[in-house]
């Protein structure tokens, strides 16, 4: 079978790895690191390309660069194998290849990744050096933080973007790289670089692959699975884990209603249509919980002062503007009110990272976060903004127009080549940040980089609900168009209209439904934990009532487990199947005859089958009580 042409975009930047044959070691001492950089400077003189970052490890070598053409990237890695390659090979006694294989590449693109990607090159580790906390000695690290001048450097258009002057660019680079680099993005720069894929956003692969008619997006590894777990089992583990975590945050529940009433406040989501009642009334299918909260909150004032709330349950959205179809969906949403200071966003954006750590998803998730400032500074910005694309409103299309009098930053993300061209000299966001505003989110990122959170400012990322200062989003880009799992932010503003009183509040939602597909799509072993400890199975009808009565003794004497009795007066062997796929840890099977002397016990986890007594029953499960999962 022929291999797959590599994918190529003229002016799209290049990430190259080169990896030792067999990961051997590829570079022993000082000479062999500056004779591969002095076959690197001679391939700038000869081929067209712009170096802007790199990194030589003992057996590996990076580079994010942007080719003049496909033959000119090619050329290169043949330069390096003809150059290198036989003085490597002439000074080691050695023969053969010294790469393993072809070299690996993904394209990138520069508005969204181009930076992210640099930083995977210069803050590349080896083992040892990652232990001991050091920085690769042989990389453009040091060039890009203004430390030392490399002439094979050539700035991307998007690192000049970061100051006026190189002093400027090098302080905002390395206050960049300080933030450790997400594990979903380590992931995904690693498929992108083993399939030759690009490393961009859904919309952009999206738009790439209608041009190329070839996929670009990495694929998925393995075959989908045919066969899931009971649902209901599955929405019952995963709302629990959600559950357990807030507790222990001391996060309270409240239950909200599912119609509210016509005169709410729909700053925080898209309106419903009323929904009819009898009597002549209508109401509104709940859309969100925050509006819920703020009722409450208004209700009982003394919650005003300090309050930590989260809700769950069915929300409903239309799907068309007509509201003629309405679809619903499962969402988990926290509030805090009360807390003026940093330090509740903070926790809100740990307690998201842990339930995701939890879940086994760190490296499927991507944290993005942004600050708007206060209301009055984000109005400037979008005044701003209005009168930037005023000239240039002849030629824009309806929607556009009406996008400029709602929400005129929705603009600055549109893939619509003339609108991307004018978006590099749009207004920003932060030019309108007061000196509160900065170091407000700039005290939130530094907290963040010092408790190993993982997050990636997005300047294109803005609020699509009534929040103010702090906006963050989480997203997994396997989900496709689909991929937003958690929102949320502060919105002191909006609360304090809808309560006709100041107050701070900050919350977020988590998309419950997404989680689940990604759980599923991401084959976790987690959705098929045990749920239920004990299943107790009669060995025949008359057997039933002796059944049920040590399935209520059992529940007296452990409360901590779950026992459930089998009602389906199968046969024994069927029954004892379908209770091993329920997860259950022990099967107790009674007698047929009903006289419970002795039952038999089935032990999952060690795979012992005995006959005891009841007795001797209780006492195996006292046992168990230490290995079973605490929430």
């Amino acid at each position: 079978m022929s291999r797959t042409s590599r994918v190529y975009v003229q002016g799209l930047p290049q990430l190259i790895q080169l990896n030792g044959h067999n990961n051997d070691i590829v570079f022993h001492d000082d000479e062999d690191y500056l004779t591969f950089l002095n076959c690197l400077r001679k391939a700038g003189e000869t081929f067209d390309f712009a170096l802007h970052a790199w990194t030589l490890l003992p057996n590996q070598l990076m580079m994010l660069l942007t080719p003049g053409t496909k033959e000119d990237l090619s050329r290169l890695v043949q330069h390096i194998g003809r150059r290198y390659v036989p003085w490597f090979n002439q000074k080691y006694h050695r023969s053969g290849s010294l790469w393993e294989g072809r070299y690996n590449s993904s394209l990138i693109e520069p508005e969204a990744y181009l930076l992210i990607a640099q930083k995977f090159v210069d803050t590349r580790l080896g083992e040892r050096q990652a232990v001991r906390g050091e920085r690769p000695a042989w990389s453009s690290y040091w060039n890009n933080i203004g430390e030392r001048q490399q002439q094979m450097i050539t700035p991307h258009e998007q690192y000049l973007r970061l100051g006026n002057t190189p002093q400027e660019r090098a302080i905002q680079y390395a206050r960049f790289i300080q933030s450790p680099l997400s594990p979903s993005i380590e992931k995904r720069l690693q498929d992108c670089l083993n399939q030759n894929r690009l490393l961009g956003t859904p919309q952009y692969c999206q738009r790439l692959e209608r041009q190329l008619h070839r996929p670009v997006q990495p694929r998925q590894a393995g075959r989908p699975r045919k066969y899931f777990h009971n649902q209901v089992t599955d929405w019952a583990w995963l709302e629990n884990q959600a559950a357990c975590l807030l507790s222990r945050y001391c996060y309270q529940e409240v239950r909200l209603p599912l119609l509210e009433s016509e005169g709410n406040n729909a700053a925080f989501t898209a309106t419903n249509e009323p929904f009819p009642l009898a009597g002549g009334h209508s109401a509104l299918l709940r859309g969100e919980g925050t509006m819920g909260c703020l009722q409450m909150i208004n209700q009982h004032p003394h919650l005003q002062s300090t309050s930590k709330l989260w809700y769950q349950g069915v929300m409903f959205r239309s799907t068309e503007n007509t509201g003629e179809h309405i679809e619903q969906y499962q969402q988990l949403g926290v509030e805090a009110f009360g807390f003026a200071g940093v330090d509740i966003e903070l926790e809100q954006l740990v307690l998201q990272y842990d339930f995701f750590k939890s879940l086994g998803l760190q490296e499927n998730v991507e944290l993005k976060i942004s600050s708007t400032g206060t209301q009055q500074e984000f109005a400037a910005f979008r005044a701003a903004l209005r009168a930037f694309y005023q000239p240039f409103t002849s030629i824009f299309e309806p929607e556009w127009a009406e996008c400029l009098a709602m929400q005129p930053e929705n603009l600055l993300r549109s893939d619509n080549p003339l609108l991307a061209k004018l978006r590099s000299i749009a207004p920003a966001v932060g030019d309108f940040l007061g000196e509160e505003s900065r170091r407000r989110f700039d005290c939130l990122l530094e907290s963040l980089t010092k408790i190993h959170v993982p997050f990636e400012v997005d300047r294109w990322l803005y609020p699509s609900n009534a929040y103010c200062q702090t906006h963050f989003e989480w997203h997994c880009d396997k989900l496709m168009e689909h991929s937003l799992l958690c929102r949320g932010g502060r919105y002191d503003d909006c609360a304090s209209t809808v309560l006709e009183t100041p107050i701070q509040a900050c919350g977020f939602a988590l998309m419950l439904d997404p989680i689940m597909r990604l759980l599923r799509l991401t084959d976790k072993h987690l959705l098929k934990q045990q749920v239920t400890d004990v299943v107790i199975i009669p060995g025949s009808p008359a057997a039933s009532t002796e059944a049920l009565s040590i399935g209520r003794s059992l529940r007296k004497t452990f409360p901590q487990m779950s026992i459930a009795n089998d009602f389906s007066h199968m046969r024994v062997n069927a029954c004892v199947r379908n209770a091993r796929r329920l997860g259950g840890r022990f099967i107790i099977v009674v007698p047929p005859d009903g006289a419970a002397t002795e039952v038999a016990l089935y032990d999952r986890d060690s795979g012992e089958e005995q006959t005891v007594n009841i007795a001797k029953a209780i006492s195996i499960l006292s046992r168990s009580l230490n290995a079973l999962p605490v929430c």
